[in-house]
């Protein structure tokens, strides 16, 4: 009997205990990205995926109750949910801009998105390949729509974030294949594209877009091409760290330095770029802007579980012509990768009309 006794009081005051507000102690000054809203600090610094400067995030005393959403009864005493308007509003590339009312970024012209968002939830992905089952090297048409999780309805305007609605990476399961991609944005809302997958087996597909009314995300999904043998061991990716991080590609003498050398996991590391002439030993000083900066680096982890986009700290001036700037040697991204694993680098360089994209391998140790 007092078992039974026990387990109804345990229901009964369950709800209570579960919507209690979060605790004074917890309250302390977090600093989070404006980007990558997950990515969170007890200290001001960059974000590890962006190079963003980290802002303060608004403590929970300054949510309103049911994070901002409050309840009214509509017709028949059905509860509506009012989603309060965004009091303030940033830009996604110079969150240190802060206004009280939505419009253009006074640095770069951006459209300024609520620092809040209205909808914190993933939204939902809709992804079409035709033909359904890809030959490898056969070329194939890929469709993207995004839809709201709380209407279903199609969302069709998006924020830019590093000069593109959306950014597309294709990445073999063994890591050895990599692609980076901006889709077309149809007039339907939706986006296009045409690509060709080079060897046979299971893809994996990273959309990272900025939907209105969303936060920034990353959603994914999944594309094997025929021949595929799903052998799931054999097919995941067994990488080898990097003995040498000097490699030549595209005429380009590619030098990297980690900055500490051994990268511990949870812990910042700067990933130093220096750029020279193959032949000659000069430096590359001819670097044309890509995606609104001088580089760009994606990281993923060897079972594609961690995923980290970065851009160089060196910044590209926001009000000079960007079709004349050059820049080089050196290109200095930081990173965090959160796990004790082996990593494959990503990263990408612009000179004239070709794009360079150069790989390395590293290893995240534990903290000793």
């Amino acid at each position: 009997m007092r078992i039974v006794v026990i387990l109804i009081v345990s229901v009964l005051i369950a709800p209570t205990v579960f919507d209690q507000p979060v605790s004074a102690f917890q309250q302390s000054v977090v600093y989070t990205c404006s980007t990558h809203p997950e990515v969170q600090s007890s200290k001001p610094r960059k974000c590890p995926k962006c190079g963003m400067k980290l802002v303060v995030q608004k403590s929970p005393a300054a949510v309103e109750p049911s994070d901002g959403v409050n309840q009214s009864s509509g017709p028949g005493g059905r509860a509506i949910e009012v989603v309060k308007q965004a009091e303030e509003y940033t830009c996604s590339m110079h969150p240190d801009v802060r206004t009280n009312a939505p419009g253009a970024c006074p640095k770069c012209g951006m459209t300024l998105v609520p620092v809040t968002p209205a909808i914190a939830d993933e939204f939902n992905l809709k992804f079409e390949c035709s033909p359904r089952a890809p030959k490898p090297n056969e070329k194939i048409r890929l469709r993207f729509t995004f839809f709201n999780p709380k209407t279903s309805e199609q969302v069709k305007e998006f924020y830019i974030t590093h000069d593109k609605l959306l950014h597309l990476f294709i990445v073999s399961e063994d890591l050895s294949q990599f692609q980076h991609i901006h889709p077309t944005f149809d007039p339907d809302g939706s986006f296009t594209m045409e690509t060709a997958l080079p060897v046979a087996g299971n893809y994996k597909i990273y959309c990272d877009v900025y939907p209105h009314d969303g936060a920034p995300q990353v959603l994914q999904q999944h594309l094997a091409t025929v021949g595929y043998s799903n052998d799931l061991v054999a097919a995941l990716a067994h990488l080898t760290p990097d003995t040498s991080f000097t490699k030549i590609v595209d005429g380009m003498k590619i030098e990297l330095k980690l900055e500490p050398s051994e990268i511990i996991a949870g812990q910042p590391v700067a990933l130093k770029y220096h750029l020279t002439d193959a032949k000659t030993g000069e430096p590359i000083r001819d670097l044309a802007p890509y995606l609104g900066a001088w580089g760009h680096t994606l990281i993923l982890s060897e079972d594609q579980a961690d995923y980290v986009h970065s851009h160089p700290e060196e910044t590209v001036p926001d009000t000079a012509d960007k079709s004349k700037l050059r820049g080089g040697p050196n290109a200095t991204f930081n990173a965090f990768l959160p796990r004790p694993s082996n990593y494959r680098i990503w990263t990408q360089f612009q000179r004239g009309d070709k794009l360079t994209t150069v790989s390395f391998t590293v290893r995240a140790e534990r903290l000793h």
